[in-house]
């Protein structure tokens, strides 16, 4: 990525401001629509609100078209901030981050190969082996991109969507403790609740939520999709809703990846 960056500004040269010069270089690279839609009977973690979509208002009636839309801080794809797991940290809210936090390069971690099943965990030794087979380690304030293939195998919006949430995969813990060493600003994945595994329902460990990543300051990505479309390096582009003292946001993320 980094050479293709350099190529478009020397080409661009002095002709144009940087913004211009950045412009027309993210224009050249492929984007990945990295959230799901929206809509009615999307999977959500079970003890949280659902999503509610009303039509509203209607031209013909109202004059107008308008949807009301509610919504947990924790729907379709979203980031948790520290406060959502520790009353000690309540005073950091997601608001109290900079707009550009999600803002960063980021690395794919794909084991979407693996035949994954609930309650399985991804442990250190296959994190290396992946950096060692792909030439990719994601490094000081990068996002590693968790593909699991839960998105690609178990998405869905009918009366069988619950059991996405209801089982997951997960991370083990030295690779949680592996990804906070590498000093990442945040980490992403494709199931609801990234490192914590999910069997029938019932919640396993979940220490990058309550002893790795959050009290420290990394923010959790959850419901990512698309990751089987990403290039192994790509520039990682989301905002979260700058919400009054907010648990997480949703968002809507993508990435700018190598044509």
């Amino acid at each position: 990525m980094e050479t293709i960056v350099n190529n478009q500004l020397n080409h661009a040269g002095n002709q144009s401001g940087l913004a211009t010069q950045l412009g027309a270089m993210l224009r050249s690279m492929r984007v990945v629509d990295l959230s799901p839609t929206l809509e009615r009977g999307i999977p959500n973690w079970p003890m949280h609100p659902p999503l509610v979509i009303d039509k509203a208002r209607l031209k013909a009636r109202d004059g107008y078209y308008s949807q009301l839309l509610m919504i947990s801080e924790h729907t379709g794809t979203h980031v948790d901030a520290p406060a959502h797991f520790h009353d000690d940290l309540m005073h950091v809210t997601i608001d109290t981050f900079p707009p550009d936090v999600l803002i960063a390069p980021a690395v794919l971690y794909d084991f979407s190969d693996k035949d994954l099943q609930p309650g399985d965990l991804i442990s250190l030794d296959m994190v290396k082996t992946y950096e060692a087979e792909t030439g990719v380690q994601v490094g000081e304030g990068e996002i590693p991109l968790i593909n699991f293939g839960w998105m690609q195998r178990f998405w869905r919006t009918d009366d069988q969507s619950t059991w996405f949430v209801k089982n997951a995969p997960g991370i083990q813990e030295d690779a949680i403790i592996y990804f906070k060493e590498r000093g990442i600003r945040a980490i992403g994945c494709d199931t609801v609740a990234c490192e914590m595994a999910v069997i029938e329902g019932v919640g396993q460990e979940t220490t990058g939520h309550t002893t790795h990543w959050l009290p420290n300051g990394i923010l959790i990505i959850e419901m990512l999709t698309n990751l089987h479309q990403l290039s192994l390096r790509s520039l990682f582009v989301a905002t979260p809703m700058k919400i009054k003292e907010g648990s997480g946001s949703p968002i809507r993320p993508v990435a700018f990846c190598e044509p």
